[in-house]
C-alpha cells in the first residue's frame, strides 16, 4: 500500500503560493527605477524562486514513494502521460487562443502559421508559465531510467555521489545554457535548450527520491538558535545577491561601478551557483513549518490543505487570473506602481484560482481539464 504523507500536500500549498508570489512580483520589471518598492519586489522575487525547485522535488519524492523498484512501462507511462498532456494541451489551446485574440485586437502583428503554432505546443511557449509543465512530463518519460540509476547507486551506497553528480551538472547547465544562447541564434538553440532543460532540475528531484527513501532516518529535533541564525544569515546574503542579480539584468543596474572586481557577471554566476544551496535551505524550513502544521493541526491547515490539493489546477489557472487583473488595473491607475498592487494583485490571482478551479471540477472529466485532485 502507497504510504501517504500530510505534509507533501502542504509542501505543494507553499510551492504554489510562491509560484503565484514570482509571477506577480515580476512586474518590477516594469518599472523604470530602482526605489524602495522595487527593491520589495525583487527580494520577494528571488525568495520565490524556490517554487519550481520545489515541485521538481515533490515529483520525486512521490513518483518514488509509489513507483520505487520494477515498473510495468505500459501502466506507468498510460497514467502519468494521462493525468499530465490533456490538461497541457487543453490550457495550452486556451491560452494560445486568449493572447492571439488580444494580439489581434491591439493591432499586433500573429503568427499563425502551423510549424510555428506546433513549435509553441512542443515547446511550452504558448504562454509563459507552461514550460514547467513540459519539465515534468521530461522527468515522467526519463523516470525509469532515474529511478534505475537511483537503485544501482542506492545499493552500492553511491546515492551522495549521485546527488554531487546531479548538483554540478545543474550548475553547469545553468551557467553554459544562457550563454549558448546568447552565441547562436535563438531559434535555433531554443528546441535543444527545452529539450535538456531536466539537467538544470535533475538535483531537485534525485534529492526528493533520496529525501523519501530515508524519510524515517530525517533528523526532526529542532535545531540551536546558533544554527538557526546562520541560516537565515545565509538566507539573507543569497538574496541580496539575488537582488542585485536582478537589478542588473532588467533594471540596468551596473554592479561593475560599485564592485570593479566582480562586475555583472560574477554577481550573476555567484547566484547561479548558492541558488540550488539556498533553496534546499528554504525547502527544509517548509518542511518543519509543514511538520509543525500536521503534527499541532494549527489554524489554516484546512486552507493549506486545499490549495494543496488542488494545487495543479490552480497553477493552470492562475496566470489567466493574473493577465487579466494586469489588464484591468491599471486602467484605474493602479499598477506595480503603488505599494498595495502586490497584496491585493496575489490575493485575488489566488481567490479567483482557487474558486475556477472548483467550478471546473463540477463538470464531467474535469480531470481532463485540469487534472485530478491531488
Amino acid at each position: 500500500m502507497v504510504r501517504y504523507f500530510d505534509e507533501i500536500n502542504l509542501l505543494r500549498a507553499f510551492a504554489i503560493l510562491a509560484m503565484i508570489s514570482i509571477h506577480v512580483s515580476a512586474y518590477f520589471k516594469e518599472m523604470s527605477a530602482i526605489n524602495i518598492l522595487a527593491t520589495v519586489y525583487m527580494s520577494i522575487q528571488t525568495f520565490s524562486q524556490f517554487a519550481v525547485p520545489l515541485f521538481v522535488g515533490i515529483s520525486g519524492f512521490v513518483l518514488y514513494n509509489r513507483y520505487p523498484g520494477k515498473i510495468d512501462l505500459k501502466k506507468f507511462y498510460k497514467k502519468r502521460l494521462l493525468s499530465i498532456v490533456p490538461p497541457y494541451i487543453v490550457f495550452s489551446t486556451f491560452y494560445l487562443g486568449v493572447t492571439t485574440i488580444v494580439a489581434i485586437a491591439l493591432s499586433k502583428p500573429v503568427n499563425l502559421q502551423v510549424s510555428h503554432i506546433l513549435y509553441q505546443y512542443l515547446t511550452g511557449s504558448c504562454f509563459y508559465f507552461l514550460w514547467f509543465i513540459i519539465l515534468i512530463i521530461q522527468f515522467y518519460l526519463l523516470y525509469p531510467a532515474i529511478v534505475w540509476t537511483f537503485n544501482y547507486c542506492e545499493l552500492r551506497g553511491r546515492s551522495f555521489e549521485l546527488l554531487v553528480v546531479a548538483f554540478i551538472i545543474g550548475v553547469f547547465y545553468f551557467v553554459y545554457a544562457p550563454r549558448v544562447v546568447t552565441i547562436i541564434p535563438l531559434l535555433e538553440v531554443a528546441p535543444k535548450i527545452v529539450a535538456t532543460k531536466f539537467l538544470g532540475y535533475l538535483f531537485y528531484f534525485i534529492l526528493g527520491m533520496t529525501v523519501r527513501s530515508r524519510y524515517d532516518e530525517l533528523p526532526l529535533k529542532p535545531v540551536s538558535r546558533t544554527s538557526f541564525g546562520c541560516v537565515w544569515i545565509f538566507l539573507l546574503c543569497c538574496t541580496i545577491i539575488g537582488i542585485v542579480d536582478n537589478a542588473n539584468s532588467f533594471l540596468k543596474f551596473n554592479t561593475a561601478q560599485i564592485l570593479p572586481v566582480i562586475g555583472n557577471y560574477g554577481i550573476w554566476l555567484a547566484a547561479t551557483i548558492v541558488s540550488p544551496v539556498y533553496y534546499v535551505i528554504i525547502f527544509a524550513l517548509c518542511f518543519f513549518i509543514s511538520r509543525h502544521i500536521v503534527s499541532h493541526k494549527t489554524s489554516g491547515i484546512l486552507m493549506l490543505e486545499k490549495i494543496g490539493h488542488n494545487s495543479f489546477g490552480i497553477y493552470l489557472v492562475h496566470a489567466f487570473m493574473l493577465y487579466v487583473i494586469v489588464m484591468v488595473f491599471p486602467r484605474f491607475g493602479f499598477d506595480w506602481n503603488t505599494w498595495l498592487f502586490y497584496p491585493c494583485a496575489f490575493c485575488l490571482t489566488l481567490i479567483l484560482s482557487i474558486y475556477s478551479v472548483e467550478i471546473i471540477q463540477r463538470f464531467p472529466h474535469s480531470e481532463y481539464i485540469i487534472g485530478s485532485t491531488r
